[in-house]
């Protein structure tokens, strides 16, 4: 099996992302069920999480505090994807070059 489709890949690469998700809807449940208001609080440890995204949402919650909702649910979790592949990718970067002979390196 390849690394591309390794399922541990495909495990790590959406942990966050999925994790991102659950805790906006449950941040909401805190809005929107009087007895879960508590859970609300959430949403603040989600916005500094997310806070080189947030800063959009920042800007458009005076006004646009559905959109703002939406921003931080889509991009936010859109932002821990590319995070979560990124890291992926350097890790894939870092056990290559770790697996490299040393004949290809110059070495005789």
């Amino acid at each position: 099996m390849n690394a591309t489709n390794s399922p541990d890949r495909k495990t790590w690469t959406y942990f966050l992302p999925f994790l991102h998700l659950c805790a906006c809807f449950i941040s909401m449940l805190g809005h929107l069920i009087p007895s879960l208001q508590y859970l609300g609080i959430v949403w603040t440890g989600i916005m500094l999480v997310d806070l080189p995204i947030s800063l959009v949402a920042f800007a458009l919650a005076w006004k646009y505090s559905a959109l703002a909702t939406a921003w931080i649910l889509v991009v936010g979790t859109l932002w821990w994807y590319l995070l979560s592949r990124g890291a992926d990718l350097v890790v894939r970067k870092f056990k290559a070059r770790r697996d490299v002979p040393l004949n290809k390196l110059g070495a005789l």
